[in-house]
């Protein structure tokens, strides 16, 4: 039986313009190296690392937002970097969806929350009704909240919006791109709790791309720690005594003595 989700050996670089007195030139840097890891069906994976580790660029790659320069991504046993285009793209992007960063622009102002809720079912020519009312429900928001618009709720009510219409289309993965750390300490945690919460009832495979130790270890049965692009180890748990990657070993220590 195959992976739901398989990366293998996948990089992808970016240009820079590098000036030096008159001398203009590009250089590029690889933001992703040759990164592999799997996750089955179900399973919950945390990407961690430091700001410019490489984490985003990952998830740009399996929602085909970016193009690897190398490498393969499978889902469901298919060869997705294969696919180009919206025809080709459309199908499988219904089986894969996202909750980024900052659900204040991720979020239509113009759009009432069961628009922005039931757009996905909309894309799919699939049945909206009282869809938006049991999404609202499902992430912890009053039902009756259809009418409201984004502004009218706080970042964390966002969130569970932007969750909501990730969910109503029943995804086999969902990718979570640091989907709390633009929330105060209480808020992403009950954000945290709404995905385990929704993680035991809807059985969806989650890649959970976070700075934060504590939400991914939280969260998340498997943790692949990243840095420069690249995969130092994977651990089933985030603490000292399994940590062999000094990298690692130095992102725990930092938590701790935050945490003091």
């Amino acid at each position: 039986m195959c992976a739901l989700l398989e990366v293998k050996n996948v990089s992808r670089h970016f240009s820079k313009r590098i000036i030096r007195f008159s001398d203009k030139k590009k250089e590029s840097f690889a933001a992703v190296k040759e990164v592999s890891f799997s996750l089955d069906s179900g399973e919950t994976l945390g990407l961690v690392g430091e700001s410019g580790s490489g984490k985003t660029t990952v998830a740009n790659l399996i929602l085909r937002l970016l193009e690897p320069d190398q490498g393969q991504i499978f889902f469901n046993g298919e060869d997705i970097t294969r696919l180009h285009g919206y025809k080709q793209l459309y199908p499988i992007r219904r089986s894969i969806q996202a909750v980024f960063q900052n659900s204040g622009t991720s979020l239509d102002p113009h759009m009432t929350l069961g628009e922005i809720i039931t757009e996905p079912l909309r894309n799919y020519h699939l049945p909206t009704k009282r869809q938006a009312e049991e999404s609202l429900e499902l992430v912890g928001l009053p039902p009756e909240w259809t009418k409201r618009k984004p502004h009218q709720l706080s970042g964390g009510q966002r969130q569970r919006v932007s969750i909501a219409r990730a969910m109503i289309l029943k995804p086999s993965l969902l990718i979570l791109d640091e989907a709390t750390s633009n929330l105060d300490v209480i808020t992403a945690s009950q954000i945290i709790a709404l995905m385990q919460r929704l993680h035991e009832e809807i059985n969806t495979a989650i890649l959970f791309i976070s700075h934060d130790i504590s939400a991914v270890d939280k969260l998340c049965t498997k943790k692949a720690v990243m840095q420069n692009g690249g995969i130092v180890e994977t651990l089933c748990k985030l603490d000292l005594d399994e940590a062999k990657h000094p990298y690692t070993k130095r992102l725990i220590e930092s938590k701790m003595s935050v945490s003091l």
